[in-house]
């Protein structure tokens, strides 16, 4: 599957997608192999990024934070759930590795830098750094938290 990324349309505001592949590292019961991944940042959430793993039995989504990644580029970041750090491949190509942790086991994955490198580019041309609180709705935050759930 080639990278691409692809604004979308959502309201007023750009969603942005990317399409890629990552390499499995290690994960319970599999090892090796390539996993198909949309990269999807939505300004009117811009501290996070959803990591969207399309499985034979569903979608699987992680939410990770955009400085996570941003960071993790460049030096080892992370703490518990989600641990990132720079790499290389086997053809000494620039990487990075992305671990998340769940109860049920843990997925280790890189991700080509060019691939991180221009999504992270283009989220980053919607909401500039520094900028993301300027593009929270806290009025709808705070509404959706007060409805009763039942």
């Amino acid at each position: 599957m080639p990278n691409h990324s692809e604004p979308l349309r959502s309201g007023p505001l750009t969603v942005l997608v990317s399409e890629v592949r990552m390499t499995c590292l290690e994960s319970p019961g599999e090892r090796g192999g390539q996993l198909p991944v949309s990269m999807v940042y939505d300004p009117e959430d811009p501290y996070a990024v959803a990591l969207v793993f399309h499985a034979s039995d569903g979608d699987v989504t992680w939410m990770v934070a955009r400085e996570l990644l941003v960071t993790g580029a460049n030096s080892p970041v992370g703490d518990g759930d989600v641990m990132i750090w720079p790499a290389l491949t086997a053809t000494l190509e620039e990487a990075v590795v992305i671990r998340l942790q769940a109860p049920s086991g843990r997925l280790v994955l890189r991700l080509e830098m060019a691939d991180l490198d221009d999504f992270l580019g283009r989220s980053l041309s919607l909401v500039p750094w520094g900028t993301e609180s300027a593009h929270l709705d806290l009025d709808a935050l705070v509404e959706d938290l007060l409805q009763p759930r039942g």
